[in-house]
């Protein structure tokens, strides 16, 4: 009995290594970070969380870190370009949301921005018609969570020169 489970469990862990990359979750606080491939290749790591009706996730790729907020009530003008106003702490700066039919995407190239929402308990994004509040309880150990997810995955699939 022991001898067949242990034959299962050292299968089970050969199987895990040789196939390809899946989809990971973690969940850090009430964040939720998880690596995506596409075609076995790395594609990005994400950190989202739901409040209400609003869908929040940092989105990280090779260009940056991206913001998408989601809600089923919104009923935006896919492909404009929409005025906001971030802030978190004492740093505020102007930005673009790009919007989908119920979504924006919002640029996060401000690094003194993106340090500050390590540390604050809310990300403001403030519209024209509307504030939201992001909340960020936890975003300190989830947005290191995210770098670490993305410098570990990043690297795996770079060819390098041997000479």
């Amino acid at each position: 009995m022991r001898s067949s489970v242990a034959i299962s469990l050292v299968g089970l862990l050969a199987t895990s290594t040789i196939a390809p990359a899946q989809d990971q979750t973690v969940t850090v606080g009430p964040w939720t970070i998880a690596t995506s491939f596409k075609a076995d290749k790395f594609d990005n790591c994400t950190m989202s969380r739901s409040v209400s009706d609003l869908d929040i996730t940092f989105l990280r790729t090779r260009d940056g870190l991206l913001l998408l907020l989601d809600s089923s009530k919104w009923k935006l003008d896919r492909g404009k370009a929409y005025d906001v106003t971030l802030a978190a702490g004492t740093r505020a700066i102007q930005v673009k949301a790009l919007a989908e039919n119920k979504s924006v995407t919002i640029p996060l190239a401000d690094r003194s921005l993106n340090e500050r929402m390590r540390i604050a308990d809310v990300l403001e994004v403030r519209g024209e018609g509307a504030t939201l509040r992001v909340p960020l309880d936890g975003s300190m150990a989830a947005l290191g969570r995210l770098e670490t997810c993305f410098e570990k995955n990043n690297r795996t699939g770079v060819d390098s020169n041997p000479f």
